[in-house]
């Protein structure tokens, strides 16, 4: 769910309570019949000198949280209770079971089979609730367990590179390792390592296989919160990003399909989870987790958001560009943002060739003009661009503004052709 963070950080002052007022009228605003202008299509813009300038705003699709409005909301003094509530209006605070645990799927380990390194207390365990401690010693350089046939094998990787299988004795199920540090290194397809909290294991799927890393909630948004938010800013929008992340979590796992053998994955298509620390082929070693980070997951245990009874669906992006936008839900709400932008401009601008929209749509043949034909009526430039014509020499296309956007590359949808 992350975008990459602008890097800038200067800091602009306005008063709190003006900022809270104009949140007040901004709220009532985009519940009003005002709140969005009616749709209608820009002009066709030819380009200049070969090429068409864009002016744009926010980066990320702009629902849910803004990463920078929460860190200038903070700023001006609100506390994480409060910038949740603002982003995710209507939705209270709840707490998630204790001790509650979460399987990721671990996307970059892709070769279908689990290699990890030698460890204290190394055990392998099936699902069914035997386990085999693997033995130890100078031979042992690597274990491995992968397919064999309809079931799982494993094997050690002696000093001379050579695979050696082992009989554990284990059941047919899946098989996971676990270590007495509770942290397990794992060999991926590069060479390099990563390091995971919990257990690790090796999940059947077709004739392969997932690595899957189960553990605790609190220790996964360790990994996950400095991923999705620099945890040197303000103390109060850290802590409501641990709580959007565990909630966004929380949700996507109740929605987890049962066969699938994992509940989120690892990236960006869900949320950015490193692990508790990398290490390289050569053999530098960085942890993943801050101090900073796991204090707010600490001073926000357990804490969850809800809508009713429900889990919210609580989705954030880097910037709104001063707007959020409208969700699928009544708590993802399209409004005003007063907040987004306080420590850092929200705006951005492109350049884009005539040459690299041709090569995007190559069937219009020479790119003559762009035609923003429809915008969401909420923000500036009467909103968020939903669908835009490529009109070429040949032919003309018509594609949404989440295509045009992610095809060139640009940090949202909220622009306008200048």
């Amino acid at each position: 769910m992350s975008s990459p963070k602008p890097s800038s950080t200067q800091t602009r002052h306005r008063s709190g309570r003006l900022i809270v007022g104009l949140g007040a009228l901004f709220s009532l605003l985009a519940t009003s019949p005002l709140g969005a202008t009616p749709a209608r299509a820009d002009v066709a813009v030819p380009p200049t000198s070969g090429s068409f300038a864009l002016s744009g705003a926010g980066y990320g699709h702009g629902w849910g949280m803004s990463q920078y409005g929460a860190y200038g909301a903070a700023k001006e003094g609100l506390t994480w209770k409060q910038i949740l509530a603002f982003y995710y209006p209507g939705t209270t605070l709840s707490a998630l079971t204790s001790g509650s645990k979460i399987k990721v799927w671990i996307t970059a380990d892709a070769d279908n089979d689990l290699r990890v390194a030698p460890s204290a207390g190394l055990r392998l365990r099936d699902t069914a609730g035997g386990s085999y401690t693997l033995p130890t010693g100078a031979k042992y350089t690597r274990w491995r367990v992968t397919r064999s046939g309809t079931g799982t094998a494993l094997h050690y990787r002696n000093t001379a590179g050579t695979w050696t299988k082992v009989s554990p004795g284990l059941g047919t199920g899946n098989w996971s390792f676990a270590n007495t540090a509770k942290i397990v290194r794992v060999q991926l397809p590069s060479g390099s390592y990563k390091e995971y909290r919990g257990t690790v294991a090796f999940v059947k799927r077709s004739t392969g296989g997932r690595t899957v890393n189960r553990l605790s909630m609190e220790s996964y948004l360790k990994s996950v919160v400095p991923s999705e938010m620099p945890t040197s800013w303000a103390p109060n929008a850290v802590r409501s990003q641990a709580v959007a992340a565990r909630t966004y979590a929380a949700r996507i796992q109740a929605g987890a399909s049962s066969t699938a053998g994992y509940d989120i994955c690892d990236t960006t298509s869900c949320q950015v989870y490193t692990g508790y620390a990398n290490v390289t082929a050569g053999g530098t070693r960085t942890v993943r987790e801050t101090t900073a980070g796991n204090a707010a997951i600490t001073a926000t245990a357990g804490a969850i958001v809800k809508y009713g009874s429900g889990i919210a669906l609580t989705q954030f992006s880097s910037s709104n560009g001063g707007h959020s936008a409208q969700g699928g839900y009544p708590y993802l709400r399209a409004r005003p943002d007063p907040y987004d932008g306080v420590v850092v401009s929200n705006a951005w601008t492109r350049t884009l060739t005539t040459r690299s929209v041709q090569n995007a749509w190559p069937s219009v043949g020479t790119v003559r003009q762009l035609q923003v034909t429809k915008r969401d009526g909420y923000g500036r430039w009467n909103g968020r661009v939903v669908s835009i014509k490529v009109i070429g020499s040949k032919s003309t296309v018509t594609v949404s503004g989440g295509t045009f956007r992610h095809t060139l590359g640009l940090r949202s949808t909220l622009f306008t052709i200048r």
